[in-house]
């Protein structure tokens, strides 16, 4: 197989080389042998077809990464995968959960939750927010 002049050369083939070392190590790292394993095929197969190291590399490069996929490039934005059915359920659980964070506590534990909540006739329940910030400063003031 005849191949570029520009794959001849040796630096080159020493950048490939330290492309596919990188590739190597990262699927090491992250322990994907069947990509690993890809590689090596492609790149021995490609190897004994045309004899020159730069193609062989530059196959397994491609074969291991394009076709089979295996840069596993994964988008972090996954909201966008959700329907509105999933948003309403998840809006809903967290309504649920900062509803309940005052409710059903003992006494104690309504304590703790000062900020938030007031143990009153028996029963935890939210503090009403204050109606104007003058009041809060005289509630501190006579604790």
């Amino acid at each position: 197989m005849k191949v570029p002049g520009i794959l001849k050369n040796k630096y080159v083939c020493y950048a490939l080389m330290a492309l596919a070392a990188l590739n190597v190590v990262g699927y090491l790292t992250v322990k994907a042998w069947e990509c690993l394993a890809l590689f090596v095929l492609a790149g021995y197969s490609a190897h004994c077809y045309c004899k020159d190291k730069s193609v062989a590399i530059l196959a397994a490069l491609f074969v291991a990464n394009f076709v089979f996929g295996c840069g596993r490039v994964k988008e972090g934005f996954e909201e966008a995968l959700k329907g509105p059915v999933e948003h309403l359920q998840e809006a809903q659980g967290k309504i649920d959960t900062a509803a309940s964070q005052c409710t059903g506590k003992d006494q104690a534990a309504c304590q703790d939750l000062a900020e938030h909540c007031e143990y009153v006739n028996g029963v935890c329940q939210d503090k009403p927010p204050p109606e104007n910030p003058d009041e809060k400063k005289e509630e501190k003031q006579d604790d």
